[in-house]
């Protein structure tokens, strides 16, 4: 795989790890030869509890449950997780980088999508702010999607869902170019870029932690806090979502 494209146009490439996750990192030596990222060093679930993550102001449970589509805290895997994210975003600002890639530690390239990589790099508008090249759910629209839209708002207007209305407005991606869409309310944070003044808007819109972490992306995105856009095809995929969950190994709550 020809890595030389994202080597060339990032500042720096993070891939978020846990510090006893080294079966993954190996594996990520293999997949990702030849591209220039370094590890870094995640929260793990493990060393957490809510209590003191409360406690210490890093988690804000009363704010995550009015979050929450359905009205639910966080666990540790999910702090774990966000906080891990932000930490990273901090990082990012720390060393001035201006836009960087971020990789979770199971991730695997996508050849379909690399063979375009160059072209979306290309296509970007120099204002961009964030970019999935991974992503989940909510790329097309079409009058099914539109009717779910409008099932959406009322139920919004009814006091029963938590997504305001432009989230809703904007739950669909929209087709910007050949390759790229503008982003929606998509899941997964396994494979994005940001910029720095985007990693600047996530650090406060988490801190407190109050989001999961791929909700956080799809908030900033939907509300247009955040300029995304998001890659067809894809870059990266998730190798864990094409296992059988019951097999493969997790180290982080979904």
């Amino acid at each position: 795989m020809d890595f030389s494209p994202l080597n060339n146009f990032f500042d720096h490439i993070y891939v978020l790890t846990l510090e006893r996750a080294t079966d993954r990192q190996l594996k990520m030596k293999e997949v990702l030869e030849d591209l220039n990222y370094t590890f870094f060093i995640g929260v793990d679930k493990k060393d957490l509890t809510i209590d003191e993550l409360v406690e210490n102001k890093i988690y804000d449970e009363q704010k995550a449950i009015s979050l929450h589509r359905f009205g639910k805290p966080m666990n540790t895997g999910q702090i774990g997780c966000a906080w891990s994210h932000r930490l990273l975003y901090e990082d990012m600002v720390k060393n001035k980088y201006q836009k960087v890639l971020i990789l979770e530690d199971d991730v695997v390239p996508n050849k379909e999508g690399f063979n375009v990589l160059e072209k979306m790099i290309k296509d970007l508008p120099s204002n961009w702010e964030l970019w999935y090249l991974d992503y989940h759910k909510n790329l097309r629209r079409n009058f099914g999607t539109w009717v779910k839209q409008q099932g959406y708002h009322l139920q919004r207007l009814a006091g029963k869902l938590k997504w305001s209305h432009k989230t809703i407005n904007n739950f669909y991606a929209r087709k910007f170019n050949d390759h790229l869409f503008l982003a929606g309310f998509h899941e997964l944070t396994s494979a994005y870029a940001i910029t720095q003044t985007a990693a600047k808007k996530l650090i406060e819109l988490q801190t407190p932690v109050a989001f999961v972490a791929d909700d956080l992306l799809a908030h900033a995105c939907s509300n247009l806090i955040i300029y995304g856009f998001a890659s067809c095809p894809k870059v990266f995929l998730q190798e864990s979502q094409l296992q059988d969950k019951k097999t493969r190994a997790s180290y982080a709550e979904e």
